[in-house]
């Protein structure tokens, strides 16, 4: 990436956090999911909220938080035995 557009991603970054938002790419990094998967993601609804502004795409952290949550799974602590009884 060149400078301009380093300093243009970090200039949009500093934005998107004054917001209490995440940029994509910041998602993208967070869920390890390519653009493609965070686009299909968004056009299912399957993903967290998000924002459009022009063609940018913000997700408020409250949002990222509360679908982590939705995708957080527990542990069973059964033996596969147990469960197959």
């Amino acid at each position: 990436m060149n400078t301009v557009a380093t300093q243009e991603a970090e200039r949009l970054r500093h934005m998107a956090e004054r917001l209490d938002c995440f940029i994509e790419e910041d998602f993208q990094a967070l869920a390890a999911a390519t653009s493609k998967t965070v686009e299909a993601w968004r056009k299912r609804g399957t993903g967290p909220a998000y924002i459009l502004l022009g063609n940018r795409y913000l997700y408020p952290r409250k949002a990222v938080a509360q679908y982590l949550e939705s995708a957080t799974r527990t542990r069973s602590y059964q033996s596969a035995k147990e469960v197959l009884q």
